[in-house]
């Protein structure tokens, strides 16, 4: 873990530096992208930041909503680096309300669109697996192998690193297949589908995230809904698009 970086007399937060670096190659990947499927890339580079921004705003305003008698008596806490201080379906939520007004607003194609997204997907994935990893967030069930970490007193599964190689598995379908000639909207299905795979697996190793009854995840539930949308979208996407 490395929740800062000491340079001299000043220490740098690392998960934010991360999420910086991440967002700056979300904007820059997701514009080149944008032009290879012949749509605006300076526009969808403009989209693409103000949505980030607001998701990181939305997250931090969720969070505070669930905690707001203690906001209310420490209103500066809302600018606070607590990474754990943010909801993520709360900020996934605004991202993709307000990338979707705005990209709505511009009636570019849906699937050509959502497939131009589909790097900035699994880079925000990226991002948010290694920010967890530098701050220690998002831990996992204590294990004995031999590629577990030390965390918390305990050898732990790295479940932060299972994330992160399976954001990568994702970059790397993307980027053996944007190229190609394929029907409009299976590249975002595949790469949204390795991911919910990876996370339907790998949170099965958690010790954090909310648990069900049989000891499920509440993301495993969300994972396998989009897992099985994704099942059921694809031949219908392909069977209309042999139609046309």
């Amino acid at each position: 873990m490395l929740p800062a970086i000491n340079i001299g007399p000043f220490a740098l937060y690392t998960p934010g530096l991360i999420f910086l670096l991440g967002g700056w190659l979300i904007v820059q990947v997701v514009g080149r992208a944008a032009g290879v499927y012949r749509l605006s890339g300076d526009r969808m580079e403009i989209i693409v930041a103000l949505a980030l921004l607001a998701g990181i705003v939305g997250a931090r305003l969720g969070y505070a909503l669930m905690s707001w008698p203690y906001y209310l008596r420490d209103p500066l806490a809302l600018v606070a680096r607590d990474l754990q201080a943010f909801s993520l379906p709360a900020g996934v939520l605004t991202t993709i309300l307000v990338g979707g007004w705005q990209i709505w607003r511009q009636r570019w194609p849906l699937w050509v669109t959502l497939d131009a997204l589909a790097p900035g997907i699994a880079l925000a994935a990226l991002t948010y697996a290694l920010a967890q990893f530098a701050s220690g967030d998002g831990y996992g069930l204590p294990t004995n192998l031999p590629w577990a970490i030390h965390l918390w007193g305990e050898p732990r599964h790295p479940t932060q690193l299972y994330a992160a190689c399976v954001a990568l598995l994702a970059l790397i379908v993307w980027r053996q297949s944007y190229r190609r000639i394929q029907t409009p909207g299976v590249l975002f299905l595949t790469i949204c589908g390795v991911l919910a795979a990876g996370t339907l697996i790998g949170d099965g190793f958690r010790a954090t995230g909310l648990l069900l009854p049989g000891n499920i995840r509440f993301s495993q539930v969300v994972a396998l809904i989009v897992f099985i949308i994704i099942v059921r979208i694809w031949p219908k996407l392909t069977l209309q698009h042999n139609m046309q």
